[in-house]
């Protein structure tokens, strides 16, 4: 079957993206796929069933009337063009590359959350000296500059791959195929990232406030908030890392969301598309949003007892707002 949905595709891969052509294809695989098994129930070989196959529905021209897109295959089909084909090696080594953006750019954000953690310390020393002081710079330096760095080689690194939201690409049956198939594998470790990211956000107070309760000393204060921070930046990391492998996965599958009706099975699935362009760039920036309105809201009224709540809160939004205004994408079944 895997050889008669691959000439499938190649049969459909310069038509449009329109309803009726993907009507057409749809109706066009379930006569083949009805017609192998047939065949092979027959008694013939798979590759003889193939064959046959292939050789009574392999001409879209003879077939145009009975599918309803003779107007299309006559007078539409000459004049599209269905750009770049993504192969199997460049999918491998975008997925690859976006692993390390994920990576690098976590761990750039990580130093920029954790950089004043050296200020904070060594100010909450009762008796600091002025060598404290200009560690506590040194480290504040330092971490700005590893934030810079890394966020600069990690996006310079992604720049190659800018043709794939700027023209028009597609990917084939077998890509599609394998990009499902880590997605899947991968499925539990995101969860758990993403689980324990929650987690740092939810209890990086506690070190704090039991600092603050067991000792009176400023120095264990200002070492809660370094826990603190330390926590906000881990979490951050693994939610950057998760976030990044998803959105590789997202790109490469949507790009047959395109004119293109080339590989039309294998779209993205399952995920949630904002109609609205505003509700769409309000969510895309929603959960750094609500980091940063934690962490401000913390800082300046040092309530970290209660600061917590904008967590569930933040959870409670994100699902109305799926729930009200979210499309979701179903899987098409071949």
């Amino acid at each position: 079957m895997n050889t008669i949905r691959s000439y499938l595709e190649s049969m459909f891969a310069k038509l449009p993206n329109t309803p009726d052509v993907i009507k057409a294809k749809c109706e066009l695989g379930q006569m083949m796929e009805d017609k192998y098994t047939e065949l092979v129930n027959e008694g013939k070989s798979e590759n003889e069933a193939v064959a046959q196959v292939i050789s009574e529905f392999g001409n879209l021209d003879e077939l145009g009337d009975v599918l309803g897109i003779s107007s299309i295959l006559n007078h539409e089909s000459g004049n599209f063009t269905a750009g770049r084909q993504v192969t199997l090696q460049e999918a491998q080594n975008y997925l690859d590359d976006k692993a390390r953006y994920g990576l690098f750019h976590g761990l750039g954000t990580f130093f920029a959350i954790i950089c004043s953690c050296g200020i904070i310390l060594a100010g909450s020393l009762e008796n600091g000296s002025q060598k404290t002081i200009v560690s506590g710079l040194l480290f504040l330096f330092i971490s700005i500059a590893a934030c810079v760095a890394l966020h600069t080689y990690s996006s310079l690194q992604m720049n190659k791959w800018n043709f794939l939201k700027k023209e028009p690409c597609s990917i084939d049956y077998g890509t599609a195929g394998m990009i499902n198939d880590l997605r899947r594998s991968t499925h539990d470790t995101s969860i758990l990232q993403r689980t324990i990211a929650i987690l740092l956000f939810c209890t990086s107070y506690i070190p704090l406030i039991v600092l603050s309760m067991l000792t009176g000393q400023s120095v264990f204060v200002g070492l809660g908030v370094d826990i603190l921070l330390f926590m906000v930046g881990l979490g951050v990391l693994f939610l950057t890392v998760s976030s990044s492998r998803e959105d590789g996965y997202r790109t490469l599958l949507n790009l047959n969301n395109s004119s293109c009706s080339s590989e039309y099975y294998s779209q993205n699935n399952g995920e949630n598309y904002y109609e609205n362009k505003t509700v769409r760039i309000i969510m895309s920036v929603f959960w750094p949003t609500v980091t940063c309105v934690y962490l401000i809201w913390s800082f300046l009224s040092f309530a970290w007892y209660i600061t917590w709540i904008i967590w569930p809160l933040a959870a409670v939004a994100d699902s109305l707002i799926k729930a009200i205004f979210g499309t979701r994408k179903e899987e098409d079944q071949s």
